[in-house]
């Protein structure tokens, strides 16, 4: 099952948000083999900063922290990317917070105690549902963008994308409807190298003539949105 898991995530990076240290060290020390990256946050106003600074494929989160809770930080998100799977762990829960996390559309709620392999299960799950759900995105005019291949294609006929250029389309798709602020545009896609708004214009003009200009729009003094009409 293992050798399993490391396909399924080799490329992946996860996000675990608890407020137990000696949870936190053991949830991750379990799957840090089998992903790209783990990235750890001890709460949930950590762990949004974390998400929107850094790209991330499924989050693990604590219910119950201080400071923000894992179903306040989930719905910040879900403002921004309402795809993304989240996996919930919790000691104990009442009936309104388990209806608020399938409200969240999260993918599971583990019970502690839990074993390593009740973990890598859920995660196991989660990615699958999530590529059956989002794997293959119609972006109308014929324009298709494929999360699990990294390709757009036009009429089944690939259009050629740089790294730049695709991690920048994902992030779009991923927060579509919404405006992507220009800071989570420069964190996203450039990362610690940085961008000036030229840069980012001239990225975002580029991107517009692969596909259609209309599918990309400008708020001014925000950022950008993708929408599919």
């Amino acid at each position: 099952m293992y050798e399993k898991v490391k396909e399924l995530f080799k490329n992946k990076n996860i996000l675990i948000v608890e407020d137990e240290i000696g949870l936190l060290d053991i949830l991750e020390e379990s799957i840090e083999e089998y992903v790209n990256k783990v990235f750890v946050a001890k709460n949930g106003i950590e762990g949004l900063e974390i998400f929107q600074q850094k790209e991330i494929d499924l989050i693990i989160s604590d219910i119950h922290m201080a400071k923000m809770t894992g179903l306040r930080m989930s719905s910040e998100i879900r403002k921004f990317d309402p795809h993304i799977p989240i996996i919930f762990l919790t000691a104990y829960d009442t009936d309104e917070n388990m209806i608020e996390a399938i409200n969240l559309k999260s993918k599971s709620v583990l019970k502690k105690p839990f074993d390593k392999k009740q973990l890598i299960v859920s995660m196991m799950l989660a990615m699958n549902t999530f590529k059956e759900e989002f794997t293959l995105l119609n972006l109308l005019n014929g324009y298709k963008y494929n999360f699990d291949t990294k390709e757009l294609t036009l009429k089944e006929e690939i259009i050629s994308l740089t790294k730049k250029e695709q991690r920048l389309l994902e992030l779009l798709l991923k927060h579509q409807e919404h405006p992507v602020p220009f800071s989570l545009i420069e964190n996203y896609v450039w990362m610690e190298n940085g961008a000036t708004p030229d840069a980012i214009r001239m990225f975002i003009n580029k991107l517009r003539k692969k596909i259609y200009p209309e599918l990309i729009e400008n708020i001014q003094g925000i950022g950008y949105k993708l929408t599919i009409k």
